[in-house]
Parts: C-alpha cells; structure tokens; sequence
C-alpha cells in the first residue's frame, strides 16, 4: 500500500483503515458548530468558487470535481496556529492527479478571513497530489494565517488530471511524542520504486469519537528508490491530540 489511511494509535501501531463519511460532491462547507451540506448549497458554493477564482487568476479550480467527495472539513487551533483539515474520497473508475483545493475560511461577519487562492504558496496547501479510484485520503492546510477567529470553512474540489501515480511510497513507524512542550508526530517514509520522490507531502489527522481533533502536514525533500532506510518526517501538530488515534496519508506527485 502506498498512499491511504494509516491509522496510529498512541502506542505507534500502524493498520489500514476503511471507515468512510462522506457528505458532498467536490464540496463541503461546515461551520465551527455544524457540518451540512445541500445540493443547492453546493451548486451555489461551487459557482462561487469559480468567480474567486477568476477573480484572482491564482489557483486554477476549474470545473467543480464531481468524482471527489469531500467531508469533515474541520477548522483546528492551537495557541496562534489555524488548521484545517478534510477528507477526500475519489469515486471515479480512475486515478486523480494533482487535484486542487480551494480553501475559504470566513469570520463571524461572514468576510474571508483567509483563502489558499492566493499566489506564492507551497503546493501541498493548494492541491493534493494523487487520489486513487475508490480511496479515501486526508488533507491539511496548516498555514492558515489570520489573526481573527473563524466561524466556518468551505472546501472545494477542482478538476485535476488522469495521470499515473507513482503508488510506491510508505509512512512506517509513526508515533506521537512532544517537543518543548508541543505534540509532533514522527515517522519515516520508504520508496519501493525505482525513481526518487522528491517534495513528497505527508497530512496527519488525529481522531477522537471519530472526530478530527489534531493534524498537520510536512514535506519530504528527496525520497530515494528502493530506500531500506525511512527517511523521517516530523509534524508538529495543530489542536488537541490528547487520546486521539492518528491516520496519514502519503502524496506524492503524479508521475
């Protein structure tokens, strides 16, 4: 197995887990206290969506991703740090490649408070980089800069590609552990093909009573092929990881 979720208990075990919640088309907007979502809300969403877009010429959304189910966007904080984090299910026949993510974030005032639609961003913020038929996956935003505090968040799904996907790179002995007082989870990752990975993102969320409470995400520089050794990450989380079991996903580029 390659990308997928990897579920972590405290202890460092890791298993593959199905449990799936779905809710929403290539769309998904959810309130600091609710998490609905409407057909018409979703076409309403999505052709806004598209006008931000336009608007600021930055991220290429393109058509609202039908065959990408989007669910349990959650905002996350912790001290001056804001998260968020989602779920992605592809339920097309085939692989999507570099999907893009339109992240909104917006006050009590109902004013965007922070959009990932804006130039000069690491590429792991704006898209993720393969989604596999039938696969569920994970996704963070860990740098959403505002200095206000945030009533809701809508996630969109865009229209990626159909490339291949390298399928080859594996998150291995992850644990939770802290440092100066915060939490981080560790691991390594191993390449079983050939080529190198390089820029290779990992998202982490935490889970409690089957809700997300904690995640991050860090970028592997370089990953070699056929690696026998991990090469480490670390993510240094954002909310309340206390008790939670932890579920990573690796994302490689497309090939």
């Amino acid at each position: 197995m390659s990308s997928g979720d990897r579920t972590v208990a405290q202890g460092g075990t890791v298993r593959v887990r199905r449990a799936l919640v779905v809710a929403g088309c290539g769309v998904l907007t959810v309130s600091a206290s609710a998490c609905e979502s409407t057909e018409q809300e979703s076409a309403k969403i999505g052709r806004e969506g598209q006008q931000l877009v336009a608007s600021q010429g930055t991220l290429a959304l393109g058509a609202l991703n039908r065959g990408v189910q989007v669910s349990d966007a959650t905002l996350l904080s912790r001290g001056s740090r804001t998260a968020v984090a989602v779920r992605l299910l592809n339920t097309s026949a085939h692989p999507q490649t570099e999907v893009p993510l339109l992240v909104d974030v917006v006050g009590k005032d109902g004013k965007t408070l922070y959009t990932n639609a804006t130039g000069g961003l690491e590429p792991s913020l704006q898209r993720i980089g393969v989604l596999e038929p039938g696969r569920q996956e994970w996704w963070v935003n860990d740098q959403v800069l505002t200095s206000q505090p945030a009533a809701s968040v809508t996630v969109r799904a865009g229209t990626g590609g159909r490339g291949t996907t390298t399928g080859a790179v594996d998150a291995v002995g992850v644990s939770l552990s802290q440092q100066s007082g915060l939490p981080v989870l560790g691991g390594g990752l191993v390449n079983h093909a050939g080529a190198s990975a390089s820029k290779v993102p990992v998202y982490a969320v935490g889970l409690r009573g089957g809700r997300i409470v904690a995640g991050g995400r860090a970028v592997v520089e370089t990953v070699p092929g056929h690696s026998s050794t991990p090469v480490p990450f670390q993510i240094f989380l954002v909310g309340d990881p206390t008790g939670a079991s932890f579920q990573v996903t690796v994302a490689p580029a497309a090939g």
